[in-house]
């Protein structure tokens, strides 16, 4: 269980516990803190918030399309997003997109049916 989920409340620890199999949670590696090192160089998110880098370059070296949170001040919004991709992109990664969830549940699914 990483460190942020063991801080979180009890109902949040239950919920993840069931609602996600371990084997299916991705792992920090020596490549995902190298990027996330890159993305606080290039100041995408203040040091501050590390986990937040951590989170997208664990997501962009698995090959995540999509990482989906709720946290608008320092994830999901236009701005961290293209400087996350700016990295990846001199990287040699792909991009992700960050979204809230409700754009996996109104607006992906819209926009596929054009």
């Amino acid at each position: 269980m990483s460190q942020e989920i063991a801080a979180a409340p009890v109902r949040v620890r239950d919920l993840m516990r069931d609602t996600f199999d371990p084997a299916d949670m991705l792992n920090r590696s020596a490549e995902a803190e190298e990027l996330a090192q890159k993305y606080l160089r290039a100041k995408v998110v203040p040091l501050a918030f590390e986990d937040d880098a951590r989170h997208v370059a664990i997501c962009t070296i698995a090959g995540i399309e999509f990482l989906v949170s709720w946290n608008f001040k320092h994830l999901t919004n236009l701005r961290r997003e293209a400087g996350f991709n700016a990295v990846n992109s001199l990287q040699g990664y792909p991009s992700l997109r960050i979204v809230a969830p409700t754009f996996l549940i109104h607006g992906y699914e819209k926009e596929k049916e054009l």
